[in-house]
């Protein structure tokens, strides 16, 4: 396995005499006072949209992971914001005869616990590691209330637990963090960073501050709630095809993924142009946002009604057929809050936010909760009552992409839902079809492979979001990511160490692999996460991707690479090469 920076290659023998003790638990289902007394604990915060990396890397169980493989036990609270995941070593002594990690001689005890938070996405990633900061994460040492257990196919177990920031969370300065954008995305001015935050932007990275790793590149896309995307195959596909849900050959069997519904000829597109129209707002205030405003305000959309989208001689909304026509023409995007890396890259790729003096602002927060969300001004929610009634799109800011596939979900089946990180209750009518809407949102590629959630992925400019695409330059929508760490912090050589080797795990091709194979095979093919090009695993000359060990021709890197800190996701990607005078890795021309 590659080490980066400062990964301490030791000899399996020298773990040959280490006794391995069984993870064991309480009453309560929390690990037990031995087996944390035996355990080496990090706190990783940051990107939700990675969440499936960090959880399914875990649980590679071959030579290139550091848990010992059928050890990994998850911990969860409801909503998937707070996670953690305990787990056995991977070293000699513990079964595996040559292992490729390498954890470090000085790390003596048996077993790794890692606390992942999800809430606040990539921001809380970089801002409280740049700045070191305590935040919350998920309590298993003196968590009051008992966890329910379960078992998995994928862990040793699952285990659901209470969890509430003012009672049973444990605050602790991040050991390290993850981002899908590079730290210098997140800032004030573009409102990817909330205000108050310090610093306003993120400086360089130095050795006396923080340093920045390089994590893989993440393919991302827009997703449309199931009924708009079966509205949108209405009038993009003749009658006659196959492909048009008025079809008799059209077919969509939930959950068996071997439909016409679900294939890569069928999906609908959107233009690039299309997509910055919906989620752009507005760039300056014209009125506070209130009830029945004749106006537009700061952060308001500029399409707000389906009846805008035209198709043809007449509007999506009109022309729909009555089992995929919402109950309203209220335009609704399921968003991401403030610190959002998933909302960062978007507002990156599609509307040139940060990267240019006149880059658009992503549709703020506007919904039937009716709150402002911190650092945004100007505007004032309307009555419930009144919601729908104001000259902007309901945009709803979640908090993870758990909560954004909540958001998606219940506006597609109308739900009255109360309980969760999204409860439109009776906002929006009724429960059924009077309370259906359709919504549109973005999300990472290793969300939704398995037609679970109501929502589906779009084609952009003709272009389905795979990682071949995404090597041919064809397919726009993905950013590198990045761990950073606190030298001030992260003091103690071992944990550095530790921490230096998870990261290379998570980076390693194949490990991606089997990320990919279990978050990412989709009915259009197989996407979700490349590893970036370089000298230990260069991407393939003829352009093609290997999707035993998927590694990305093209970078954000500066040419030809000079640290972790060169990776810019304003940068147009190019393809990579440590050795120019020697650049042999292609680029495949779409047919």
């Amino acid at each position: 396995m590659k080490k980066i920076l400062l990964g301490a290659a030791i000899s399996a023998a020298l773990f040959g005499g280490a006794a391995q003790a069984a993870i064991t638990f309480n009453a309560n289902n929390l690990p037990d006072a031995a087996t944390l007394a035996d355990t080496t604990t990090v706190y990783l915060s940051g990107s939700s949209a990675q969440s499936d990396l960090i959880e399914r890397g875990l649980t590679v169980g071959s030579n290139e992971g550091v848990c010992k493989a059928g050890t990994v036990h998850k911990f969860q609270e409801s909503t998937g914001n707070q996670l953690a995941y305990i787990c056995e070593l991977n070293t000699a002594a513990n079964g595996s005869l040559t292992p490729d990690t390498s954890i470090p001689a000085s790390i003596t005890t048996s077993n790794l616990l890692v606390y992942k938070r999800n809430a606040g996405g990539s921001g809380k990633g970089v801002v409280p590691i740049v700045a070191p900061a305590q935040i919350e994460f998920l309590n298993l040492t003196t968590n009051p209330t008992a966890c329910t257990s379960a078992s998995s196919s994928v862990f040793a177990s699952v285990k659901t637990c209470a969890y509430n920031v003012s009672t049973n969370a444990e605050f602790h300065v991040p050991t390290f963090g993850m981002s899908d954008v590079n730290p210098q995305i997140f800032t004030v001015a573009s409102e990817n960073a909330p205000v108050g935050t310090v610093p306003g932007t993120p400086p360089n990275p130095t050795p006396t501050t923080y340093q920045i790793v390089p994590g893989p590149a993440v393919v991302f896309g827009i997703t449309a709630t199931t009924k708009l995307r079966n509205a949108l195959q209405e009038a993009q596909f003749p009658v006659t095809s196959v492909c048009n849900p008025k079809n008799a050959g059209y077919t969509d069997l939930s959950g068996t993924q071997v439909d016409t519904a679900d294939s890569e000829a069928c999906m609908p597109n959107l233009n690039k142009g299309t997509v910055a129209a919906l989620f752009a707002a507005y760039p300056t205030p014209v009125s506070p946002l209130k009830a029945n405003v004749s106006a537009p305000a700061l952060g308001a959309g500029k399409i707000n009604q389906w009846t805008q989208f035209k198709v043809g001689a007449s509007d999506l909304y009109t022309q729909a057929s009555a089992a995929n026509k919402p109950g309203a023409a209220k335009v609704h995007i399921c968003s991401r809050t403030i610190g959002s890396g998933t909302k960062a890259q978007f507002g990156v790729k599609f509307l040139g936010n940060v990267c240019g003096t006149n880059g658009s602002k992503v549709v703020q927060h506007a919904d039937h909760s009716a709150y402002a969300e911190v650092g945004q001004s100007n505007y004032v929610a309307g009555p419930i009552a009144n919601v729908e009634k104001s000259l902007r799109p309901m945009v709803h800011a979640m908090a993870s992409g758990g909560d954004l596939n909540e958001c998606l979900n219940e506006l597609d089946a109308g739900s009255a839902n109360t309980s969760g990180n999204f409860a439109p209750g009776t906002a929006y009518g009724a429960a059924g079809a009077t309370a259906v809407r359709w919504a549109v949102g973005f999300q990472s590629l290793d969300k939704n492979a398995n037609l679970a959630n109501a929502y589906r992925f779009v084609k952009i400019d003709g272009v389905a979001p795979t990682l071949a695409n995404v090597a041919n330059g064809s397919y726009p929508d993905w950013v590198e990511g990045t761990f950073q760490y606190n030298t001030t912090v992260l003091t103690n050589a071992a944990l550095k160490a530790m921490v230096l080797e998870l990261v290379s795990s998570f980076t390693t091709p194949s490990v991606i692999s089997y990320v990919n194979t279990n978050t990412g095979t989709h009915t259009f093919g197989t996407s979700g996460i490349m590893a970036i090009p370089n000298s230990t695993h260069p991407a393939a000359a003829t352009g093609k991707v290997n999707l035993a060990a998927p590694v990305n021709p093209l970078s954000h890197a500066i040419f030809p690479g000079t640290s972790g800190s060169a990776t810019n996701d304003c940068r147009t990607p190019i393809i990579y090469s440590n050795n120019p005078a020697n650049n042999t890795q292609g680029l495949q021309i779409v047919q």
